[in-house]
């Protein structure tokens, strides 16, 4: 089985391509990338995953700062944007979607992703359609 990483939301979201990070002229591991799924929606998430626009993301390494920025200068919360973390095709139950506020999160917001099997977060209130 694998473990994949999706943003899927309202409107579309500015995509990453082989961006790496460097340290002291040297090139790190980690690779941080946010593609289109090439099939929406894609199988691996079970049917859960029903916006229009969705991305594969894609890190090696701990680029959990990397993501953090993104979601602060990208995602707003009127795009109804939602983070999935799921293994192929499972389901993510109830109890493990979340809502956070995008302009306000942090990487030990997204931590619990590596404890949960299956999780999903999403970046807009309760009450909002």
């Amino acid at each position: 089985m694998s473990l994949y990483r999706y943003f899927a939301s309202k409107n579309p979201l500015p995509i990453i391509e082989n961006s790496f990070a460097t340290l002291e002229g040297y090139a790190l591991e980690t690779q941080f990338e946010i593609l289109p799924c090439r099939k929406n929606p894609p199988i691996a998430a079970a049917g859960q995953i029903q916006k229009p626009f969705v991305y594969k993301v894609r890190g090696n390494g701990k680029p959990l700062h990397q993501l953090v920025d993104y979601i602060k200068e990208n995602v707003r919360e009127q795009d109804r944007v939602e983070f999935w973390s799921i293994w192929y095709s499972e389901k993510v139950p109830s109890n493990n979607m979340y809502r956070l506020n995008p302009q306000q999160i942090t990487p030990e917001d997204l931590r619990f992703l590596h404890d949960n099997e299956n999780c999903c977060i999403r970046f807009f209130p309760k009450n909002k359609k």
